[in-house]
């Protein structure tokens, strides 16, 4: 028996252990904190109302399921070298980034353009692993940026870990073509957890309200569901289900805010690094 081996997957499996139970008892301390949600939850919508709070749709009640992720960043470079076409690329720290050399067969209709750059980065040679991509509509910018996720089961991975950007650029006669496109990529995606039930996007709104992330006057864009990386471990990232709601306080300052889907808690923007 390779006694090594045994020994490497062991402390592994510890490792992870300890972080699932050092989030656990951080999430705990930071629900603690949080103002009693019994009175707000039944009149969530008559209190935005009256702070003046816009949000884009009734507060749904629906409740989906969610893993526990783990996953690997993916190494472009012998892949690209091998089907990548008419561009110039490079990969730094995880990411690949490509220049077109030749714009003519990549113009996009203002009218057409999440078609037609989905035509784009589906063709054979302009895109690496395009079919495991899917479009973001609130993230992407007519005639300026398309964006894309990887989805697990059917929700996105909004981390930048796992996203294609496509660039658009304007001519002289304001006509738009791609330029040029960013990407990041995970492999080996496995669940560490069975399934576990979700709070609901009502649920996640209350949550923010109760911990004055919603202030009077702002305008929720949009909310949606997907995984965030909440740590990495021996070059393995571990992601979790979390709501994100865009808060609009003013034309010019959009902010995404993130919730922990399991527990209800306010995600922070740092991600750990567990060094071993």
């Amino acid at each position: 028996m390779d006694f090594k081996r045994v020994e490497g997957i062991f402390l592994v499996v510890f490792l992870f252990l300890n972080m699932f139970l050092f989030y656990v008892y951080q999430e705990g301390k930071t629900e603690q904190k949080t103002v009693s949600t019994g009175t707000i939850s039944e009149n969530i919508e008559e209190r935005l109302r009256a702070d003046d709070i816009k949000v884009p749709h009734s507060l749904s009640e629906k409740i989906h399921q969610g893993y526990y992720l783990s996953a690997e960043e993916g190494q472009f470079f012998q892949d690209a070298k091998e089907q990548l076409k008419n561009q110039e690329w490079q990969v730094n720290d995880a990411q690949l980034t490509s220049q077109l050399f030749s714009k003519t067969d990549t113009v996009i209709d203002s009218d057409n353009g999440e078609k037609e750059v989905e035509d784009f980065i589906t063709k054979k040679g302009n895109v690496l692993y395009s079919d495991e991509y899917k479009y973001s509509t609130f993230e992407s910018q007519k005639d300026t940026k398309y964006m894309f996720h990887q989805e697990w089961e059917g929700l996105p991975v909004y981390d930048e870990t796992s996203q294609l950007s496509v660039n658009l650029q304007k001519d002289n006669a304001e006509v738009a073509t791609i330029d040029s496109y960013e990407q990041t990529y995970i492999t080996n995606i496995e669940a560490l957890r069975d399934p576990q039930k979700l709070i609901s996007e009502r649920e996640a709104i209350i949550s923010l309200y109760t911990n004055n992330r919603l202030q009077s006057g702002n305008k929720i864009k949009w909310i949606e569901l997907g995984y965030t990386r909440i740590f990495t471990v021996r070059e393995k990232n571990v992601y979790i289900p979390a709501w994100f709601v865009a808060v609009e306080s003013n034309k010019n300052n959009i902010q995404i805010e993130k919730v922990n889907a399991f527990s209800s808690a306010i995600i922070s923007s740092n991600v750990s690094e567990v060094k071993n």
